[in-house]
C-alpha cells in the first residue's frame, strides 16, 4: 500500500472513532430522556438539538473529502488497521452480550414503561460506544 493510502485509512478511522463516540453517546442521551416526564418545551429542544446533530454530522461527513466508496467497505486495507478494526467488532460484541445478559438478569427491576424503542436505543448507544472507545484505546500512539 501507498503510504498516501495508508494515511487517508488512519484519518476514516480517526473520522469514525469520533462519529461512533458521538453518536452512541446522543442514542444514550435520547433513550434516557424518552423515560423521563417533560413538558412540550422540553421535548421541542430535545428534537432542536437533535436535528441539529444530524446536520453537523451530515456536514461534517460532506467536509471529510472522502470517496463515497470507503463508507461502504467492510475492511480496511491496512492490515494493522483491519486488526483493530475486527478487535473493535469483537469487545462490542461482547460488551452487547454483557449488556444483554445485565439487562434480562435486572428486568424486574426494569419498569414496564420502558418501551421497546428506548431499549433498542440503548442497546445501539452502548454498541457505538464501546465500538468507538475500542477504537480509540486502540489507535492512540
Amino acid at each position: 500500500m501507498k503510504q498516501l493510502d495508508i494515511k487517508t485509512e488512519e484519518k476514516f478511522m480517526s473520522q469514525n472513532i469520533w462519529l461512533s463516540l458521538s453518536t452512541g453517546m446522543v442514542f444514550l442521551l435520547l433513550s434516557i430522556n424518552s423515560q423521563s416526564k417533560h413538558d412540550v418545551e422540553e421535548s421541542l429542544f430535545v428534537v432542536m438539538s437533535v436535528l441539529f446533530y444530524v446536520v453537523l454530522v451530515i456536514i461534517y461527513l460532506i467536509k471529510g473529502g472522502f470517496p463515497l466508496k470507503m463508507y461502504f467497505q467492510y475492511a480496511y486495507k491496512d492490515e494493522f488497521l483491519n486488526t483493530i478494526d475486527t478487535s473493535a467488532h469483537k469487545h462490542t460484541s461482547f460488551a452487547i452480550v454483557l449488556c444483554l445478559l445485565g439487562v434480562s438478569y435486572i428486568n424486574n427491576a426494569i419498569p414496564s414503561e420502558v418501551s421497546h424503542a428506548a431499549m433498542a436505543l440503548f442497546y445501539l448507544g452502548v454498541m457505538l460506544c464501546i465500538y468507538g472507545a475500542s477504537l480509540l484505546w486502540q489507535n492512540r500512539d
